[in-house]
């Protein structure tokens, strides 16, 4: 008897350990969600000359046990990740890709159109950046090379070198000119370069007051409000400092315990301006900012009460700094007083619940004022909106919603602001307090180079839909501009369509599911809850990075912020 039920409990936990692999496989396919490929061309499309070959190949993601299937003409020619195409016939041709995995299957096509002749063809980007005389290696980045090729590099009017890579090297501030000249058997082709020639970046701190910032203010001492009975989480922003870095605080000349680069301060006395200084040391750079935080009076002190004359849509405009941008058209006789007056006027005209800016690239802003304030319900629901125009899940320009009180009582928008957390808020890939530098072209219709807080590189290239607009909004006077605040990464995609996918909740110009802000859902620096019972001012700022050729850079669109509980 004993043996037997030996060998049923042995059966039945058999059983189900096969139940659970089961389950843990399905969990693993549900978890990993749809398997992603690409092909080795960005568009699908190669090209190869008479009589040679061009490999194919698919890079796969997030597939489980794939399969893998090349079809031509109807006929499997490869069940690997690589296909060796022979440009046998001239024309063009199709190949199918299909991969099957547990979790699902994908497909891709490439086209290959094969030739009589291919001449090179320059890939190398139009623009560069080198710093004051530190030596720039530019490669002559080229398809369709082979042994007959010759490169020849010009500069400055004369030939200065044959070699597949140029040293480029120059002193001063300015953006210079390289010419790069590719032959081969079967033709030439030349690219014109320009190397933009920048300072060095030094390690820089600053606190983010929810305004942007120019090299003659980068050093300034701002001033941040806390009311009476609550805490502040600061949190500077870094330029040039690693994530090591070791950080030392100070409260009014006393050196506080915290080491990291948030510090919590919790103010004493009502109406005593505090000076708090910060130190960042990252190996053998370091960097230094101070901010002055007011002890203001309780929270609700300063309450505005909506009455019968309240008007539901945030009907002040205080600021509007776009970033660079197709749709940025403020010419050189512009100023910050006609870029805020844009949207004031619509706001004025009775607007608000539309489109009232496009904000341009990642960073730029605009900052609203109720004429009453909008409180936290309490009960989770939404308590205000803003709109965009977004075209589905997979077309999205997201922007991120910052709220602030008047806790000094001013009626101006110079307070502590926070962040409103979405369904993205500490996933990995999404960074707070990042920061964009962007530069001031030289002459117009030039790509913006623009220079993050961690030393990435970027142009912000003009579009062929439309290549006379100003994109630099030219009422920025100064070398540069930084604008601040939280990057949701890229998620643009080009494969076949430009596609720019939404997130599930908690930014403008999105697919938001619930939709509305809720104001409980305001955070400190360090993610922390910020407990506002109200708030007065709202500020959104373009949040993701991207750019394509047919649509351009991606840019929030937003309408004004409305008071769900006093919309008619």
């Amino acid at each position: 008897m004993f043996k037997n039920l030996y060998l049923k409990l042995s059966f039945v936990g058999l059983c189900l350990f096969a139940l659970g692999a089961c389950s843990d496989d399905d969990d693993e396919a549900g978890l990993v969600g749809a398997p992603e490929c690409s092909l080795n061309s960005d568009t699908g499309e190669y090209k190869v000359k008479i009589g040679h070959e061009v490999t194919l190949q698919v890079t796969a993601e997030n597939a489980i046990n794939p399969v893998y299937a090349w079809k031509r003409a109807g006929k499997i020619v490869s069940e690997q990740e690589t296909y060796q195409f022979k440009g046998d016939q001239l024309g063009e041709f199709f190949v199918n890709f299909r991969l099957d995995a547990d979790n699902g299957s994908v497909e891709k096509q490439a086209k290959i159109t094969v030739v009589d002749r291919l001449p090179p063809e320059i890939t190398v980007s139009s623009s560069a950046v080198g710093y004051c005389d530190v030596a720039l290696k530019v490669a002559a980045e080229t398809k369709y090379t082979d042994e007959s090729t010759t490169f020849e590099w010009s500069y400055g009017g004369r030939v200065v070198s044959h070699d597949s890579i140029y040293q480029f090297k120059e002193k001063e501030i300015d953006v210079y000119t390289l010419a790069l000249k590719v032959t081969n058997a079967d033709g030439v082709d030349v690219k014109n370069i320009n190397i933009s020639v920048i300072p060095e970046e030094e390690p820089v701190l600053f606190f983010d007051n929810g305004r942007y910032v120019e090299p003659s203010t980068i050093h300034d001492v701002r001033t941040m409000t806390c009311p009476i009975g609550r805490s502040l989480v600061l949190a500077p922003v870094r330029f040039s400092i690693s994530d090591d870095a070791v950080y030392e605080w100070s409260v009014d000349g006393s050196v506080q315990s915290e080491t990291s680069i948030h510090f919590k301060f919790t103010p004493s006395a009502e109406g005593q301006i505090y000076e708090i200084k910060v130190k960042a040391i990252d190996g053998g750079k370091t960097a230094e900012a101070t901010v002055k935080v007011v002890c203001t009076p309780q929270e609700g002190t300063y309450f505005r009460a909506p009455t019968a004359k309240s008007y539901w849509i945030s009907n002040h405009c205080f600021e509007f700094t776009p970033a660079p941008g197709q749709f940025v058209n403020f010419s050189q006789d512009k100023t910050a007083e006609d870029a805020r007056m844009t949207i004031q006027n619509t706001l004025n005209n009775g607007g608000g619940t539309g489109w009232i800016a496009s904000l341009g690239a990642w960073g730029g802003y605009f900052i609203l004022g109720f004429d009453h304030s909008v409180e936290d319900d309490g009960k989770g629901e939404a308590d205000f909106d803003i709109v965009g125009n977004p075209l589905g899940k997979y077309w999205c320009e997201c922007g991120v919603v910052w709220v602030s009180q008047d806790e000094n009582g001013n009626g101006i928008a110079d307070d502590t602001w926070y962040e409103l957390k979405g369904s993205e808020t500490g996933k990995p890939g999404i960074t707070q307090r990042y920061a964009l530098k962007y530069y001031r072209p030289t002459q117009d219709k030039q790509d913006v180079l623009s220079i993050d807080n961690d030393g990435n590189l970027t142009f912000l290239r003009r579009n062929a839909y439309h290549p006379n607009s100003g994109y630099f909004p030219w009422f920025m006077k100064e070398e540069y501009y930084i604008l601040t605040g939280t990057c949701l990464g890229d998620q643009f995609k080009t494969e076949g369509i430009e596609t720019n996918w939404g997130f599930d909740w908690g930014y403008v110009d999105n697919i938001n599911d619930p939709t509305g802000f809720r104001i409980e859902n305001a955070i400190q620096q360090d993610g922390s809850p910020a407990n506002l019972k109200y708030i007065d001012f709202v500020k959104v700022h373009t949040a993701q990075m991207g750019q394509g050729a047919a649509v351009g850079e991606i840019s929030t669109e937003s309408s004004a912020a409305m008071d769900l509980r006093l919309k008619p």
